[in-house]
Order: C-alpha cells, then structure tokens, then sequence
C-alpha cells in the first residue's frame, strides 16, 4: 500500500494538468498550430511521466484501471476468477468485484480468508 500511495501521490496532479490541457487543446478557436505546440509538447512529456511512474506498479502484475488511483488484483474466491479493488485514498484492499463488473461491481471484503491471490496476466 505504501507504494500505491506514493505513485499515485505523485501521478494524480500530473494526471489533472494533463486533463486540463486535453480541455484547452479541444476548444476551437484562432490560435495558430505554433501557439498550440507547448501544450502538446506538455501534455506529452507528462503522459510519459504518468506511463513511467505506473509502468512499476503494472510489472508488479497489478492493473492499473484509472491513472488517477484505481488498481485491481486478481485473486480467486472459490473457484472463480475475480478482482480485489483499491481505490486512492483507501488504507487497504478492502473490496472486490467479479472481473466482467468492474468499479461498478465492487463488494466489501467481509472475510479475506474467502480470496486467495492468483498471479494470471
């Protein structure tokens, strides 16, 4: 968890600059192709700041569903396949979710003792 904090710590801010320029790119109007340069320039550099910092936490086997702090685990319950869920701003994994439900989906973990890690990719 502790690494989950830090990265996402440090990505979350990168992730709204990049939103917000994606928003001023978008909007129409008469700024010319060399005015509009920087933000692109921007924009790029901090995507591959934000795929670099989440690239660790991808090789670790984790999925990254939302660069702002969403992250899935597989692990079984019973027999079937699912997804233990974390969410930024959560101290532990303290939810999960069938693997076709996604966020939509999640549960409380009432009994971890029902999950057991997996390490399918």
């Amino acid at each position: 968890m502790p690494l989950l904090h830090r990265t996402f710590e440090r990505v979350r801010p990168w992730v709204d600059r990049v939103q917000r320029l994606a928003e001023d790119l978008e909007v129409p109007g008469d700024r010319s192709e060399a005015a509009l340069e920087p933000l692109r320039d921007e924009r790029d550099a901090l995507l591959n700041r934000i795929r670099g910092e989440l690239l660790q936490i991808q090789e670790m086997g984790l999925e990254i569903k939302g660069a702002d702090g969403l992250v899935d685990f597989r692990a079984r319950r019973g027999e079937r396949h699912v997804y233990l869920c974390w969410r930024f701003g959560e101290n532990e994994v303290s939810h999960w979710h069938d693997l076709q439900t996604g966020i939509a989906g999640r549960r409380p973990i009432d009994n971890p003792d029902d999950f057991a890690p997996t390490y399918l990719s």
